[in-house]
């Protein structure tokens, strides 16, 4: 069924935008000089796109229908199942308006002698820019939510009327170029010159279009490198744009090349015009075709979830880490990546022209720039894995942190040792010993790596793989555990200062307060959060100094959470009603031990920015005094401007 659903798609895009390229031809690219003789031609091919519009269009919604319903094809067609999806979906909805469009075109076309009247040509452009636009709506464009739908659903209206105005014109452009040649009329490549120009105006600021419409769409669909090279949707896409780019070098012969030789009339020059007329009609053709192409992958595409919703399966061995370069070498990367891509362009320019020795110029500057930034990002190169770009499967959180406690106990502290140091007690007679966990270096591995090695061992055999001895679920718990571990680990060391760039991330985990739980991923959306982690018997004073400037913490956008592992919430009268102390499972309790040195005393401040990363950090025993009010909403004033910066993962 999904083979039928595909067919019906392409054709279905092929036709619709076939009829808005007769129309679009008619009204912006030939003149009153032309028009004439190339009506008769246009208005059948006018009659089979609208044809193939509506059947394929029926056919789409029958199938549709059927895998909503999840009847067969024939049960569909006996049933009341396609006037329900047509009256209760938004799909059908939309084929309804689509349907009252094709009835409206065909009534157009019913009078064909009016062609000849500019009104009819603007309305029937008008018509079938409609139906070709409205396809937007059964695109993945329309299921994107919020006032970033309305985005993707704009570049997908754009993207459809852009390629109509160019692929749907080519073939009109064929034919007028081929009627022109068998004419032997020797002014016409000089009057036919006027409609290339004018479609090569309108197939340009298509491709403007095109090209800035589809960036758009590849953001929301693909979303990052890793889906769009490693999933079958971002594979399909690049073999789109390969297909796209390949189209505008035959546009840039065309306008560059064969364009010019159209204006010679007589001799020897009068025959370059003929075969320019040959040249042109042919290359026209062939962007068709590799247009038709495209619009088989944009049918196939629709059928699949895109690639920012599947997991991608990195293909290469290596992965770039911007983030380890220095800002400046980031900003000379950039500068020498455009300058390339410029060259790249200017080549391709060239030698569409047939100008070749600037062709070798422009393709020899292009490769210098490559090299110099290959130069540049040498140091940024660290291996990676087909899971490299994975995404856990279990969230971050306390529970899961601690069924992996429970499990690196089990299996990996024999090894690696409780503490995770790699000094387990097998680690002795090892040949290579065992890695250190806490070490900072993990931080530069994404969870993807860490489940690559988990599930398949490293170092030649020295870590064993545990596909077979834990379930993916578990192995993600491991990892989480091994991540929080390090986190803490790594923040014991952290002070006052404010840490501009991503930091490590505290596990989201869930408390109960004022009668009701939350979470603090939940409070994060808000704003800077303050976790302030007492020991058993938390300071009086502190509590109430924090409940009297709660306000003043509001106002900066501070969020307070105040947690006294094993002791009960403070709530009721003689209290402090107005800033209690939230209560927390003893999982989360364990988990955010993780984040208190021994060192630390009685309380431990966690300042958080949106996405979770630890940004400063204080203790009672520490060298940083536990902060007064002021400095608290002095800091989180600050936080509150850095860009929300999720957890790493690299390569994104």
């Amino acid at each position: 069924m999904e083979d039928c659903l595909v067919a019906a798609r392409a054709v279905h895009y092929a036709s619709t935008m076939s009829i808005a390229g007769v129309f679009a031809f008619l009204c912006l690219v030939v003149d009153e000089e032309v028009r004439p003789r190339l009506a008769p031609h246009l208005l059948p091919i006018a009659w089979v796109s609208l044809g193939l519009a509506v059947s394929s269009g029926i056919a789409w919604l029958v199938v549709v229908s059927a895998q909503m319903s999840g009847e067969t094809v024939a049960a569909t067609l006996t049933r009341d199942v396609i006037g329900t999806v047509l009256t209760e979906t938004r799909f059908g909805q939309v084929w309804i308006w689509r349907f009252v469009l094709a009835v409206t075109l065909t009534l157009l076309l019913l009078s064909p002698k009016r062609w000849r009247r500019r009104g009819w040509r603007w309305c029937g452009l008008v018509l079938a820019a409609l139906l070709l636009a409205s396809l937007a709506w059964a695109g993945h464009g329309a299921a994107t939510p919020g006032t970033l739908g309305d985005l993707h659903l704009a570049a997908d209206l754009l993207h459809l009327l852009a390629a109509g105005a160019w692929v749907g014109t080519l073939v009109p452009l064929a034919l007028l170029l081929a009627e022109t040649r068998s004419r032997g009329d020797p002014d016409a490549p000089a009057a036919v010159r006027r409609a290339v120009l004018r479609f090569s105006r309108l197939a340009a600021t298509s491709v403007v279009i095109l090209f800035g419409a589809g960036l758009v769409n590849t953001w929301f669909l693909a979303g990052s490198v890793p889906a769009l090279i490693g999933t079958g949707y971002g594979h399909l896409l690049l073999a789109k744009i390969a297909i796209f780019l390949t189209m505008v070098v035959f546009g840039a012969v065309n306008l560059l090349r064969m364009t010019p030789r159209l204006t010679a009339a007589v001799g020897d020059r009068h025959r370059i015009g003929r075969a320019a007329l040959g040249h042109l009609a042919r290359n026209a053709l062939i962007e068709f075709a590799l247009g038709i192409c495209a619009l088989g992958i944009v049918a196939v595409l629709g059928i699949l979830p895109p690639g920012r919703h599947t997991e991608p399966g990195w293909p290469l061995p290596f992965r770039f880490e911007l983030a380890t370069l220095h800002p400046a070498a980031v900003d000379a990367l950039a500068i020498f990546t455009a300058l390339a891509a410029f060259f790249a362009i200017g080549a391709v320019a060239t030698a569409a022209a047939g100008r070749y020795r600037a062709m070798i110029l422009a393709w020899a500057g292009a490769a210098l720039c490559g090299a110099i930034g290959l130069v540049i990002v040498r140091p940024a190169i660290a291996p990676a894995y087909p899971t490299t770009f994975f995404t856990p499967a279990e969230p971050y959180a306390a529970p899961s942190v601690q069924k992996g406690a429970r499990l690196y106990a089990e299996n990996c502290a024999l090894c690696h040792g409780a503490g995770g140091r790699g000094d387990g007690p097998a680690a002795a007679a090892m040949a290579i010993r065992p890695a250190d966990l806490v070490a900072p270096r993990l931080a530069t591995h994404t969870p993807g790596d860490l489940f690559w090695w988990v599930s398949h061992g490293k170092g030649n055999g020295a870590m064993p793989g545990f596909a077979g001895m834990l379930s993916a679920a578990e192995r993600w718990d491991v990892i989480n555990f091994v991540r929080a571990r390090a986190a803490g680990v790594l923040l014991h060391g952290a002070g006052p200062d404010l840490a501009p760039a991503a930091a490590p991330v505290l596990p989201d985990f869930a408390f109960d307060s004022a009668g009701g739980q939350q979470t603090l991923t939940e409070l994060e959306k808000s704003g800077p959060v303050l976790v302030v982690l007492f020991g058993p018997q938390p300071p009086a004073s502190r509590v109430a100094q924090l409940a009297a400037g709660r306000r003043r913490l509001a106002g900066a956008g501070l969020q307070v959470i105040a947690i006294a592992p094993g002791a009960p919430a403070i709530a009721g009268p003689g209290t402090h009603p107005a800033f209690p102390l939230v209560a927390v499972s003893p999982a989360v309790a364990a988990t955010l031990e993780l984040f208190r040195a021994p060192a630390d005393g009685d309380e431990t401040d966690l300042l958080l920015d949106r996405a979770g990363n630890v940004r400063a950090r204080w203790a009672a025993s520490g060298a940083a005094a536990i902060p007064d009010i002021a400095t608290l909403v002095a800091a989180a004033i600050r936080v509150a401007q850095f860009p929300a910066a999720a957890e790493r993962h690299a390569g994104h």
